[in-house]
């Protein structure tokens, strides 16, 4: 019999007499608190989302069925050594032990659902991770750049993309005929009707830290962070802790996968992770010899409606996700997840058990999706940074946009990077660790062209490099921080270029905004003046290149979100770098200053029409909404009473409590911290942690938003891990 604790947070502390028991407790845990979302990613991963549905989850479904990961994540499975095969055995037996006993009193989503869930099967594990990371790298970026560089030209897209003069940053040239593709790709996309929301996640920011002990109050390492995705219900990330005689470790897992593969630590050694914003994903337009390809057809059945026939084929560069042998032309994908065996679930037993950062980052070699920055610090006091990943090494033209379907675009594991290449640093002089999302190093093998800016990064090396006695107390400032680093270059561009505002209320608001600390803070109105300018500026970037978002992203791909997102980022690079010239209408400083003016004045209009005549009510908390959708909600109508309720919160995309916006949504928060952490190597029980919502996923169990107001407040709640603090907070014990 196992041994499972629930502090007063519904936290399970698992206490197993071997690591077979310990990861079965955790399945039947993660069941108990997670059985509908486990559901959910599997039928997405499987292609039967529509079942549950109807037509809204169909083309879903299609997209998924012809990436072909279930049978490529079963395929993977069944390459897993012992151990690895063991631990999602035994995973998935505590899983069906769960439903066994519960299939008569299933969380309130299975009100709406058609059918009770399947057993799980231990592969089941493998495919729910492959669909939580296939969208995170630069497939959107990808087709986005095609369709910009389709409609206006080379050197505005090579100037959206930072440093236009790095070599890891040269477009290459483009014949008339990769254009005239391009196009035709634009085409297909629209042809091919892909779900928008079910499809757009806003996922691949976070933060992390690590200090050594020298600078902090106990002599030994402090590591922290916090990762950022489109804020959902029930919440990403799954608390958890597991004892057994093999380990002793506490984390973050996802629902459906054994282990805490991102965040968590031992008795000896603690590990996080950024997105190493890898370019990982390759999509090839393919327009010859498409009869050559054994197109094989599946069959969605739709909840409500007739069934659906979609056509699955395969090149030698991929699967074919858009298009059809009729259409004459098609787009096929290839990503680091399925272009060879994924070997990532190698690692998560042995991560466990590791005694130091050194074993820790040995143990990361089969480690293949994504792309992490890996943090450690061990308590011999070591911190250490490796780059841990499937990275392959192909043509420079294909990291940019879809590339023509050749024999030379094909991957080859050949040009896979080797482990020991990939970019790695201990100990540093300085005495710290960062890592945002931005471009780590201009060395070593070539990880991508899209990395955050670098504003989030500068701003926590500032407050670190101010620390020399620093606590838990002092990280969860970081937190909380919200001044951007982004807002004064902008300020000085639009108040530069305000000479031909009209709207009564524009000298008031170029004051406002030019003394502003540029805090991001909930009762602050120049913060939400600025973000609104921005988003407009976006907009009117977006109308003077013809790429808005409705034209880009529906009904075709990537999504409306999606495209608005790349699009807000562009646009600010633009401004800032001076290449805004470039663009037709905006070419002089007249037509600047008057585009700049009209974006000031209708942001100063919408804002009366949103929040009324008085300047001092337009506060940042007002409009910037932490919106947590429910994924049935969202889709199936009659369960919208799931989604939980909206709060007002801090911070921008910019700032180190992130609460990134898309044009598409307005000022809504549609990304934010889905976990925060802190752990203290000098005494595991002052580390800290806190989710959005809550541990559990079941609305009403008084677990589901047991954590939002904590999170809301910046704070963090007790990450306990001694018996002696789990037996202090404990409010259930019972046995599996």
């Amino acid at each position: 019999m196992t041994l499972v604790k629930r502090d007063k947070w519904g936290i399970s502390h698992i206490e197993a007499d071997s690591a077979a028991a310990a990861f079965e407790a955790q399945g039947w845990v993660a069941a108990d608190d997670r059985i509908w979302q486990m559901e959910w990613d599997r039928r997405r991963a499987l292609g039967r989302w529509s079942e549950v549905v109807g037509i809204a989850g169909a083309r879903e479904d299609a997209f998924f069925r012809r990436l072909g990961i279930a049978t490529i994540a079963r395929n993977d499975w069944n390459q897993l050594g012992t151990e690895a095969k063991e631990m999602t055995r035994s995973y998935a037996i505590g899983v069906n032990r769960w439903l066994d006993t519960h299939l008569d009193s299933l969380p309130s989503e299975f009100d709406y659902h058609p059918e009770a869930p399947e057993p799980w099967e231990p592969w089941h594990c493998v495919v729910v991770y492959k669909v939580r990371h296939v969208f995170m790298g630069t497939l959107d970026r990808k087709l986005w750049r095609g369709h910009l560089l389709s409609k206006a030209g080379v050197d505005i897209t090579r100037s959206f993309l930072g440093d236009p003069n790095a070599d890891t940053s040269m477009l290459p040239p483009q014949s008339n005929e990769a254009l005239n593709l391009l196009a035709r790709s634009n085409e297909v996309l629209s042809h091919n009707k892909v779900a928008i929301d079910a499809l757009s996640s806003i996922d691949g920011g976070s933060n992390s830290w690590a200090l050594e002990g020298s600078r902090t109050a106990t002599g030994l390492p402090l590591l922290a962070g916090d990762p950022h995705r489109t804020i959902e219900f029930p919440n990403v990330y799954h608390q958890l802790h597991m004892k057994c005689p093999e380990f002793d470790a506490i984390g973050m897992g996802f629902p459906g996968v054994p282990g805490f593969p991102h965040f968590g630590h031992n008795s000896n050694v603690a590990w996080c992770i950024t997105h190493g914003m890898a370019d990982d994903t390759d999509v090839f337009i393919e327009s010859d010899d498409l009869d050559a390809i054994e197109w094989c057809p599946e069959t969605l059945d739709i909840r409500d409606s007739d069934s659906v026939e979609v056509w699955c084929g395969s090149t030698e560069r991929g699967p074919i996700v858009f298009g059809n042998p009729s259409d004459g032309i098609a787009l096929g994908l290839m990503w680091t997840g399925i272009s060879n065996v994924d070997t990532t679930f190698e690692v998560l037993a042995p991560m466990l058990k590791a005694k130091s950062c050194e074993e820790l980052e040995s143990t990361m070699k089969p480690w293949v999706i994504p792309v992490n920055n890996l943090l450690s610090a061990d308590v011999e006091g070591n911190i250490s940074f490796k780059v841990r990943g499937r990275v392959v090494e192909r043509s420079i033209a294909n990291r940019w946009t879809p590339v023509a379907g050749t024999s030379d675009a094909s991957w080859s594991q050949d040009n896979e990077v080797v482990f020991d290449r990939l970019q790695s640093w201990r100990n540093p002089a300085r005495g710290f660790l960062v890592t945002a999302n931005n471009r780590i190093s201009d060395q070593g093998p070539y990880i991508s062209l899209d990395f955050a800016g670098p504003s989030r990064h500068d701003r926590i090396v500032e407050l670190l490099s101010e620390l020399f006695d620093a606590t838990v107390d002092d990280m969860t400032k970081i937190h909380r921080d919200v001044k951007s680093l982004v807002a004064p270059t902008l300020i000085k561009i639009f108040v530069e270029n305000a000479g031909h505002c009209r709207h009564s209320l524009s000298s008031e608001a170029i004051a406002l905004l030019s003394d502003w600390d540029c805090e991001v803070t909930e009762s602050s109105t120049a913060a939400t003046i600025y973000n609104v300018v921005r988003r407009r500026w976006a907009e009117t970037v977006g109308t003077h290149l013809g790429v808005m978002a409705p034209e880009l992203g529906a009904p075709g791909w990537p999504s409306a979100q999606q495209a608005s997102r790349m699009l807000f980022e562009s646009a600010t690079e633009v401004l800032v770098s001076g290449e805004v010239h470039q663009i037709k209408g905006l070419e002089t400083s007249k037509k600047l200053v008057d585009a700049i003016s009209s974006v000031i004045d209708g942001s100063l209009t919408e804002l009366e029409d949103r929040c009324g005549p008085l300047m001092s009510e337009w506060n940042w908390g007002r409009v910037h909404r932490m919106a947590s959708a429910h994924p049935l909600a969202r889709q199936w109508q009659p369960a919208r009473s799931l989604h939980p309720p909206m709060d007002g919160c801090p911070g921008d995309g910019d700032t180190v409590r992130c609460g990134a916006m898309t044009p598409e949504t307005g000022e809504r928060a549609a990304a934010a911290s889905v976990a925060r952490y802190v752990y203290d190597l000098g005494d595991w029980d002052n580390s800290g942690w806190v989710v959005p919502h809550g541990v559990s996923g079941v609305r009403g169990s008084g677990n589901d938003l047991g954590q939002r107001d904590a999170w809301l407040a910046g704070e963090l709640l007790p990450m306990l891990y001694s018996e002696q603090a789990i037996n202090k907070n404990t409010s259930e014990v019972f046995t599996i």
